[in-house]
């Protein structure tokens, strides 16, 4: 299962009860009961043969071997931040924080384990691109920078990767992946169809926008979720500069990032918010000029 990543009796109680193309979240808790995976949106138990499921702490240590290729030492940049990419996939990692002096400097004693599986759906960007992108007047093609709004799980890298394949055709298009999860890169390379747009994986937002911007020239850079401050006032000023981006932020409504001390400037640089159901997942709740 993902390409060795998961074996054994783990790997057989998952596929007993889905296939990977329907997974779309693996839960892994040391010695709790039951496994968990979410399809479509919903938790569902893993009970082989009626008897709930409990992680070990072998199988556990064995994946993340596997994840890190014998080394954890080699993602410890990423573990610092709470995750491991690994065979496309991100892995959210869950233990105790080792500190020094006050900084956390290490990650021992991992415990839980959160496999987020990507999904490329080709059509999921059908219902808004020409809201995205439409020939002007003058013919040419006129992009509106677009902000994604959508709970967790909501759909949004799924909407972004499209948006950025498909806008890629016909724009110099540039995808910041901090976590992997836009391009799932393998070795530098995406596993997943992002078009003609070049991809920086595993660099901060704020390293990679300048990177992108002084050395890239795009005419769109696309990003995944925002969080902090420093991001807003970076995509504020790519927009100024001229850049069109398309990026997503988590909320229930355009009127949450309004009310937001941090993310109500987006409302202004942005042109077009759309915001997504969790159920069904990536649904299109409404598409609004801004």
């Amino acid at each position: 299962m993902f390409g060795g990543l998961i074996v054994g009796n783990l790997a057989r109680a998952v596929a007993d009860r889905v296939g990977e193309r329907e997974l779309a979240e693996l839960r892994l808790r040391i010695g709790r009961a039951p496994l968990a995976v979410t399809i479509k949106g919903e938790r569902v138990k893993i009970c082989p043969a009626g008897a709930s499921y409990a992680v070990s702490r072998e199988e556990l240590d064995s994946i993340l071997l596997r994840a890190t290729n014998m080394s954890l030492y080699a993602v410890s940049e990423e573990l610092l931040q709470g995750y491991i990419p690994a065979f496309g996939l991100r892995i959210g990692v869950g233990g105790e924080g080792v500190r020094e002096g006050g900084k956390l400097i290490g990650v021992k004693n991992i415990s839980y384990l959160v496999i987020r599986v990507p999904h490329q759906i080709r059509s999921a960007a059908d219902g808004i691109f020409d809201r995205v992108a439409s020939v002007g007047e003058d013919g040419r093609l006129d992009v509106k920078s677009t902000l994604v709004i959508a709970p967790p799980c909501g759909g949004k890298t799924t909407l972004l990767r499209e948006l950025a394949r498909r806008i890629s055709a016909f724009k110099s298009t540039v995808i910041i992946d901090e976590r992997y999860e836009l391009a799932s890169a393998v070795n530098g390379t995406p596993s997943l169809d992002v078009g003609d747009a070049e991809v920086l994986s595993g660099i901060t937002k704020c390293v990679a926008y300048e990177n992108a911007l002084r050395a890239m020239s795009p005419e769109v850079l696309v990003t995944d979720e925002l969080f902090r401050q420093d991001e807003v006032a970076l995509i504020e000023d790519a927009v100024r500069a001229g850049v069109k981006v398309f990026a997503s932020v988590h909320g229930e409504s355009l009127e949450n990032i309004k009310n937001s001390r941090i993310f109500s400037p987006l409302a202004e640089c942005f042109g077009l918010a759309v915001e997504l159901t969790s159920s069904p997942i990536g649904g299109i709740k409404a598409v609004r000029e801004l």
